[in-house]
């Protein structure tokens, strides 16, 4: 149920960023997240632990996160904006690996790069709302990609707690189709503008 509550969510937000006007970026990052999640979707048949899934969950979060890297490179407007999530970002992705076991697993260095980038993206583009023009959006973007970069990094750090295997299996989904939803709707109220 909740991945078809997620598909629905980011087919709605993809059709309302093909149906009203919206920068090109964001429609490909749009397009991103429902390749990537239908692939991530299909091959979650074959179990989450299988060799096949992680290829695919990889390959799929790749791609959206170059999608969101790509977004937040067309919509930053100063410098600083960027350094500053660099900064946060290095200081983040430090601690966590820090806490981490070592040597680490591949999963483990994936959580990292994906937490990373989220929050690399989140800082940035919650920065650069302020002079964008669709700051309703950009800054949704930037709270979903900071709450899942926070929701990542801390799923890394506690991995043998059953509590976050059950966490990670509902709340990654809540935050992103929640989000989906809410940038179809502010995206429907540039035609009433």
């Amino acid at each position: 149920m909740k991945s078809v509550a997620l598909a629905l969510a980011i087919v709605w937000a993809f059709a309302c960023s093909l149906a009203y006007p919206c920068p090109k970026s964001l429609r490909i990052y749009l397009a991103a997240q429902l390749a990537a999640n239908t692939e991530i979707q299909i091959f979650r048949g074959y179990g989450e632990t299988s060799f096949t899934y992680a290829m695919a969950y990889y390959i799929g979060t790749c791609v959206i996160l170059a999608a969101m890297l790509n977004l937040v490179r067309d919509n930053y407007r100063k410098l600083w904006h960027v350094l500053v999530g660099a900064g946060a970002t290095a200081f983040i992705v430090w601690r966590a690996w820090g806490g981490l076991p070592h040597p680490m697993p591949t999963y483990d260095k994936f959580y990292l790069l994906e937490g990373g980038t989220l929050a690399f993206c989140g800082t940035a583009i919650s920065y650069s709302a302020a002079y964008a023009r669709r700051a309703d959006i950009l800054l949704t973007l930037g709270f979903l990609w900071l709450a899942l970069a926070w929701f990542r990094l801390s799923f890394a750090l506690s991995l043998p707690s059953e509590t976050w295997l059950k966490l990670n299996e509902v709340l990654p989904y809540v935050f992103v189709t929640g989000a989906m939803g809410w940038i179809g709707l502010e995206l429907r109220k540039t035609e009433a503008a």
